[in-house]
C-alpha cells in the first residue's frame, strides 16, 4: 500500500471541493471519470472503480470527511488553478478536468475491510463553472410570494 499521495487526471462530476457536501456526514468529495490509464492507477491502489452508465462512466469517488473521530475539523483540500496559485472560491461544475491529489488508505469496521483514499487537494485545469441559477424567467410562470406582495390573510 502507497504512503506516498497518488496523483490522478479526468473529469469531475459532483465537485464538492469549495464547500463540503452536507447531504449526510459533512465531506469534501468529488468524482472523477477515469481513461484507461487513471483507471489502473486507480485499481492499482485498490480502490473500486464505479460504472453507474451515466455520464461519468468509469470513475473513482474520493473524499475527505471534515470531522475527525475526536470531534475536531480536518483542514479543507487544496484547491489550485492550473499555475498552483489558491482558487478564488468559484464552484467546479460537472466537465471541469482536474488533476486529483490523494493518499490511499485501508481500513477496518464492523468485520469489514478495504481501501479508500483521502482527497488531499484539487488542481483544475479547465473549469466549467457551476452557476446555481442556470435558468431563465420564465414570463407568466409561478413565482413566490414575497413580502412585498399583497398575501390574501
Amino acid at each position: 500500500m502507497a504512503t506516498q499521495p497518488v496523483i490522478i487526471s479526468g473529469t469531475c462530476h459532483y465537485a464538492s471541493i469549495v464547500e463540503p457536501n452536507t447531504t449526510f456526514e459533512p465531506v469534501w468529495s468529488i468524482d472523477v471519470t477515469l481513461d484507461d490509464a487513471n483507471k489502473a492507477i486507480v485499481e492499482n491502489h485498490g480502490l473500486t472503480v464505479k460504472n453507474k452508465d451515466d455520464d461519468r462512466g468509469n470513475f473513482v469517488t474520493i473524499k475527505r470527511k471534515v470531522m475527525k473521530k475526536d470531534g475536531s475539523k480536518r483542514p479543507a483540500p487544496s484547491v489550485l488553478d492550473s499555475q498552483n496559485n489558491s482558487w478564488d472560491g468559484k464552484l467546479v461544475g460537472n466537465g471541469s478536468k482536474v488533476n486529483v491529489k490523494f493518499l490511499p488508505y485501508e481500513w477496518q469496521y464492523a468485520g469489514k475491510a478495504g481501501t479508500s483514499a483521502d482527497l488531499l487537494a484539487v488542481q483544475v485545469t479547465d473549469l466549467v463553472e457551476y452557476n446555481k441559477e442556470d435558468f431563465e424567467a420564465v414570463d407568466g410562470g409561478y413565482t413566490v410570494a414575497t413580502e412585498k406582495d399583497d398575501i390574501p390573510f
